[in-house]
């Protein structure tokens, strides 16, 4: 068997690879370097004329392009008019803020020529004029963690850590970045499993194979101090299992492997100016067929998806005491129970969720309770709390997330809100429950729900005029006016647990800018127009990956009349499956894999997943043909 790939736009990997059409793969073009997650940022310091700040950067070896030096000021404009003066490894920039050139998020952002870094230790000092922010180490942390921002009160002749607050006796970090432009040391990019039976993925019936060797022919150019080194792992199910699949075996090469593999190269670098670029890649395998596909039986049709996986975990709600208790206390299933269709279903949730508060009363009760819907609902009671747009987008996720379906926070420019799996499109679709009037919608074009990427695309291209707000449950369609513009990006952080877990969170969550360093941010470029986050994709399956969906892979047995059937799935929280023979009843199905016996004619096989909150997942069918 011989398998090439030429295109791995669809691969998984990590921050530091960059893909490009009909160029292969390669070390990313920049990298950030930072000392704190944003957690919070509410503490300022202004830079005097005595009072300075400094942050130290350690920089691989090799020498890089240049860098952009990111320090978060929220709506600080005091440098426009006074400039910073930056030094450089003692190299001196005058810094005027741009608001123009900060785009948004309240990140202020100044070019550093490549000739004023060096490998290793790098020295920032802010001087004369400005504010620095400060993320705080969790109770003071003095004694526990060594910081690499320090504060001098007599114009850098002497410098002091564990000295930021008011006090000067609060540890933490200051929010400053360094976008470097030159490759980083190392990054991984993963294939997705490989059926060597079926390597195009076309839905055939397989024969019992036997394995032997596996081998990864590379062409690739790795120029001096580059390398990539590859890794394979192989296994008799579709889905990647510890108890049917090996581990990770380093080199090119497995001498004995099973049905499926997956392959992944590490690229490595000693140099930010030179990477290595993978650009096509062979798999050879020596592949027997014990028993041949029976000639008797043929494949007539086939409905069933290809699986999109992200390159980053996610971390989904588990049924548990206070999910029931959501679901319970606040009587969700009467919530929906008026809709007809998952669509309508998803609207009264959301209609309910803008109707429990009224946004913004910090003026009542000045307290910014985290994304835990429980909380939010009981503080926001009377109107009291913060009530953000945040906390509307954090309650309908939740909600959604107690009743079953698949969701999560989805964080905007100036605004957050929702996105959910809808199983009855098959895709993710945004919900917006929002403060104001103008919200409280699911946004569509034709009549088809979008997702924050699609909505992103239309004003990127000037098509925010076709947007429009479904009012539903109010059956009213208006045209989208509030914060289209907001759509210039967007990002997700990697849970949907926040029901029963506070951390890893921002703390005041975008009251006033986000700057949490835990969400994974879209990009339309490989190297970000928003340089300040450390997790950025052009991947558009790390974003909208397949959700309760299975993919049926049939091979021979001993018996002619019978087909072993293997499942792969994409169902979070997985309960089992359904299956269904010739129309029939559903039966259910607890393992990945059963025998299917065959009858004379047409026979017709559907699958589904259920997961453990009783939602079933999109049917996949095939049909063959005996005789």
């Amino acid at each position: 068997m011989r398998h090439v790939i030429h295109d791995f736009r669809p691969f998984c990997r990590d921050r530091f690879i960059g893909v490009d059409s009909g160029r292969g793969v390669r070390l990313a073009p920049t990298f950030l370097l930072t000392h704190e997650q944003g957690v919070e940022g509410d503490l300022a310091e202004a830079i005097t004329g005595n009072q300075w700040g400094r942050v130290d950067f350690t920089l691989p070896a090799g020498k890089p392009a240049g860098a952009e030096l990111l320090f978060y000021v929220n709506t600080d404009t005091r440098t426009a008019e006074q400039p910073l003066r930056l030094l450089v490894n003692g190299h001196r920039i005058w810094h005027r803020q741009d608001r123009e050139r900060m785009l948004t998020g309240g990140w202020d952002r100044c070019r550093i020529p490549g000739r004023y870094l060096r490998p290793g230790a790098n020295q920032v000092v802010f001087a004369d004029h400005g504010l620095l922010h400060v993320d705080p180490f969790p109770g003071g942390g003095a004694e526990t963690r060594a910081s690499c921002s320090w504060r001098s009160f007599d114009a850098g002749r002497t410098w002091h850590q564990a000295a930021h607050g008011p006090d000067r006796d609060q540890a933490g970090e200051y929010l400053v970045r360094l976008r470097v432009h030159g490759h980083p040391p190392t990054g991984r990019v993963t294939s997705p499993v490989i059926d060597l039976g079926d390597p195009a993925a076309t839905g055939a019936i397989v024969g019992r194979l036997r394995v032997g060797a596996v081998r990864l022919v590379a062409k690739l150019r790795a120029p001096a101090g580059t390398g990539v080194a590859f890794a394979l792992r192989s296994g008799s199910t579709p889905d990647v299992d510890p108890r049917t699949w090996s581990v990770w075996s380093p080199g090119d090469e497995l001498a004995a492997g099973q049905r499926f593999v997956q392959w992944q190269a590490c690229l490595t670098t000693e140099a930010m100016d030179a990477s290595p670029v993978l650009t096509s890649l062979v798999i050879d395998a020596d592949v027997e067929t014990l028993i041949a596909a029976a000639a008797s039986v043929a494949l007539r049709r086939a409905d069933q998806p290809q699986l999109a996986a992200g390159s980053y975990r996610f971390e989904y709600l588990a049924p548990g005491p206070r999910q029931e208790r959501l679901r319970r206390q606040w009587r969700l299933d009467d919530v929906v129970a008026g809709g007809r269709t998952e669509l309508e279903q998803l609207a009264l949730l959301r209609d309910w969720v803008h109707s429990q508060w009224l946004g913004w009363q910090a003026d009542k009760y000045p307290y910014c309770p985290p994304w835990d819907p429980l909380e939010i609902l009981e503080v926001t009671k009377g109107n009291w709390g913060f009530g953000m747009c945040t906390h509307y987008g954090a309650t309908m996720a939740g909600c959604a997330a107690a009743l079953g379906f698949v969701s999560r926070v989805v964080v905007i420019d100036h605004h957050c809100l929702a996105e959910i799996w809808s199983d009855e499109l098959q895709k993710w679709i945004l919900e917006d429950a929002g403060p104001a009037r103008e919200f409280d919608a699911t946004y569509e074009v034709d009549g088809v729900p979008l997702n924050a990427l699609e909505l992103h695309r239309l004003v990127a291209a000037g098509q925010q005029g076709t947007i429009m707000a479904n009012k539903l449950p109010q059956r009213v369609i208006e045209p989208m006016v509030a914060y289209v513009p907001s759509f210039v990006r967007f990002g997700i952080p990697l849970r949907n647990t926040h029901l029963t877990a506070a951390e890893p969170a921002e703390l005041r969550h975008g009251n006033g800018q986000y700057h949490w360093d835990g969400y994974l941010w879209w990009s339309d470029d490989i190297n970000p127009r928003y340089p300040e986050y450390s997790l950025q994709s052009t991947r558009e399956a790390d974003f909208y990956w397949s959700v309760n969906q299975t993919r049926l892979f049939l091979s021979a047995t001993d018996d002619p009349q019978v087909l072993w059937v293997d499942l792969a799935h994409t169902a979070p929280q997985l309960q089992g499956f359904l299956v269904q023979q010739d129309g029939g009843d559903w039966c259910e199905q607890v393992g990945p894999g059963f025998a299917w016996s065959l009858h004379p004619g047409e026979n017709a096989l559907a699958v589904r997943t259920v997961n453990r909150f009783g939602r079933v997942g999109r049917i996949s069918s095939v049909a063959v043909v005996v005789g």
